[in-house]
């Protein structure tokens, strides 16, 4: 049986040794992912306590992803480490017992894996079998993020497990693939009628121009903020 005051905490790390011993030792269960794209997606599904942040993984990271993690983080506890020397090794640039101390009495929770903002974007939408995209329905994106969004739309796409998708406003006008996640029909009091969007084959240009024109904040958040 896990004991009672064993708390999950995410770790981004290539390297997870180290952090098993020493986070074990505090009363602490470590989730280990080696990409910030992996731990937004993992911490939808599990109420975690703390993250723990190798500096440079999160400086890599893609820029939509590490503005994301950074506004998640200020909100948790937080174990801030570096790698340093040829060697690699392992420093903590916070105290890890007070890490710990916090940890043990935050409340678990779940955090969604990938920011959406307002928008409002011409769209088409077609079942995936319409391979001439000749029935394709007009939508209205309001709401996107790098993952996908909401799609208002009259049109009944009822039994439609995935649907392609053309935004008028990208520059690449190649068809989009997505999964709709969950429907909502026409007709419900004061709830709009769409799709709830995954994005399952998107062009990496296409998601670029989204991040850049549309979900990325104005002011990016500072990595470097993680340090001192």
């Amino acid at each position: 049986m896990e004991r009672k005051n064993c708390r999950t905490v995410l770790v981004l790390t290539e390297r997870p040794d180290e952090y098993s011993r020493d986070l074990g030792r505090l009363g602490l269960k470590p989730h280990f992912v080696s990409k910030v794209s992996c731990l937004l997606d993992r911490l939808q599904d599990t109420p975690a306590c703390g993250f723990v942040l190798e500096v440079d993984r999160v400086m890599h990271a893609k820029r939509v992803e590490r503005d994301h993690l950074l506004k998640v983080v200020g909100s948790f506890p937080l174990l801030r480490t570096m790698r340093k020397g040829e060697d690699n090794s392992l420093s903590y640039l916070d105290d890890p017992g007070c890490f710990a101390t916090n940890v043990k009495v935050f409340s678990p929770r779940r955090v969604r894996c990938h920011a959406r903002v307002p928008v409002r974007l011409n769209a088409l939408i077609a079942p995936e079998d319409d391979l001439d995209f000749a029935g394709a329905a007009r939508a209205n994106l309001l709401d996107i993020s790098a993952s996908g969004g909401f799609a208002y739309s009259l049109h009944d796409f009822s039994g439609e497990e995935c649907v392609r998708l053309r935004i008028l406003e990208l520059s690449d006008p190649a068809l989009i693939q997505a999964h709709v996640r969950w429907r909502r029909p026409w007709g419900n009091p004061h709830t709009l009628p769409g799709l709830g969007l995954l994005f399952v084959d998107i062009r990496s240009g296409q998601l670029d121009e989204l991040v850049s024109r549309y979900i990325s904040p104005p002011e990016s958040a500072d990595p470097l903020q993680l340090v001192g």
